[in-house]
Formats: structure tokens, C-alpha cells, sequence
């Protein structure tokens, strides 16, 4: 992969050193990555999202996650976001990421997993689609059809399992700062101000308050067709088996509790 035609000029540095804004898929990583970005580009902050540069023409995760033509790339003092999982490449010895400041957005993984059914699961699909080799995308969804919510949430468990350990094992945790859905869904302002603040990034409070009212959305009544599908925590409550929430339970627990989250 040729990144430096799709990244263009790194030439301007202006931040102390590269700092990350990290997510896992369905945690509210897109509202957070959203905000962020329109944050710095009205405050001319220097921003880089590989993913979103990588989804754009179509290719996949775990096809430029190990790409180690990306280490320069992350070495400029710029704020990289996009992240919904720990790419391979940000865990090479070089790049030292337990020295670099980030942010972590989570959530309780059984929502998640639930939130992933409606945006993923192959019956619904409320993700948008690559302005490339949509054809792929489309048919890694639906992979997915013939499960329902259930299945979907218990084999899709491990996935969400694997990224939340890689990020605790190879992130230092007193180096970042770790939010929760909840930070994001009722104070907006708040969660701005906390990430700019941790990576000593001074930002206007108007510009601040200004994004935070024009992304807090919160829908009155579920919608299976919008990517905000309803957002209220604790929906794993209502959609799944107490079955399938106690094999969750099982499988989610010990990882769980390392967020701050406590699966009973």
C-alpha cells in the first residue's frame, strides 16, 4: 500500500508529541472520532485517520493493520484517530506506544455486541459503505444472515474479547485516559473538554460547546435504521436471552472488569 499518496503533506507538526484517540466498534467511536476531528479542523489542530483513509478505498482491518510502512507515518507529532481496534503495527517496539498519551472510549461489551447486530448482522445494515470495493464489505455482512441476535452476540464475542485485551496489554493505562459510552452519551461538553485537556491541547470552550450541542443526539424511540439506533445503555437487557447474557457474562467478565465494568 502506497500510504504517502492517500496521507499527503506531513511537513506541518505543531503538537509536542503524536497522542491517540482510541475506540472499539460499536462504543460510540464514531460519534467520538466525529467531534474530535471536527474540533481540530476548525482549530487547526494537525489530524491523521488511517482508517477511515483505508475504509475509503476499500481495504479491510486486518489488511494495513500489520503495515509496517505506517511506522514514519506514526512517528509524526500529530493526533491520530479512527481507531476501532490496536493495529498490529502500533504494537512494534519502535513506536514505544506505552509512552504516548491517548484516550480509550469503551462500553459495556454485551450493548456493543447488540449495538454490532443492527449495524452488522446481515439482516440489518445501518453502516455505511466504502466508496470502494463495497462488494467486500457487503459480503463479510452477510457472512452474518442466518444468525440471530443471539448467535450473532455469542460468536461475535471473542472478536470484542481480543481487542479489549490488546488494548489493555499493550497500552499504558496511567499514560491515557479510559471513558465510557455513558461519558459520551450524557455529557458531550465534558468528554470534549477532558480530551483536549489530557493531551494539553488548548481549544476554545465555544468551539467546544458549540460541537457537543450539534452531535448530542439521543433518539426518543429506537430506529433499526439509523447508525444511532437508539443509544440509551443497558439494551442488552431487553434483546438478548438471560441465557445468552449469562454465556456473555462468562466469556466478557475478567475483561470487563479491567474497564470498569462489573457483568452480573
Amino acid at each position: 500500500m502506497e500510504w504517502s499518496n492517500l496521507v499527503g503533506n506531513l511537513e506541518e507538526q505543531v503538537l509536542p508529541n503524536p497522542c491517540f484517540v482510541f475506540g472499539l466498534h460499536k462504543c460510540g467511536s464514531t460519534l467520538m472520532h466525529k467531534m474530535v476531528r471536527e474540533v481540530c479542523i476548525q482549530a487547526n489542530i494537525p489530524i491523521l485517520d488511517i482508517p477511515a483513509l483505508a475504509f475509503k478505498e476499500g481495504i479491510a482491518g486486518k489488511d494495513w493493520s500489520a503495515d509496517e510502512s505506517l511506522i514514519p507515518i506514526f512517528k509524526q507529532s500529530r493526533l491520530f484517530l479512527g481507531f476501532r481496534f490496536l493495529p498490529q503495527v502500533l504494537m512494534n517496539p519502535d513506536l514505544k506506544i506505552r509512552d504516548k498519551k491517548f484516550v480509550l472510549l469503551v462500553r459495556d461489551p454485551r450493548d456493543a455486541l447488540v449495538s454490532a447486530f443492527f449495524s452488522f448482522g446481515g439482516k440489518h445494515l445501518s453502516h455505511k459503505l466504502p466508496q470502494k470495493n463495497s462488494e467486500a464489505f457487503l459480503a463479510r455482512v452477510q457472512n452474518n444472515a442466518n444468525l440471530d441476535i443471539d448467535e450473532y452476540v455469542i460468536k461475535h464475542s471473542q472478536t470484542n474479547l481480543k481487542r479489549m485485551i490488546e488494548y489493555r496489554d499493550h497500552l499504558d493505562f496511567n499514560t491515557g485516559m479510559i471513558f465510557r459510552y455513558e461519558d459520551i452519551y450524557y455529557d458531550k461538553l465534558k468528554f470534549l473538554k477532558a480530551i483536549f485537556e489530557h493531551f494539553s491541547i488548548d481549544v476554545d470552550n465555544a468551539l467546544l460547546a458549540r460541537v457537543a450541542k450539534k452531535h448530542d443526539v439521543r433518539p426518543e424511540q429506537e430506529d433499526v435504521s439509523k447508525h444511532i439506533r437508539k443509544g440509551a445503555p443497558g439494551d442488552y437487557i431487553n434483546k438478548l436471552k438471560p441465557e445468552t447474557i449469562e454465556k456473555l457474562n462468562a466469556i466478557l467478565s475478567d475483561i470487563a472488569s479491567s474497564y470498569g465494568y462489573d457483568l452480573k
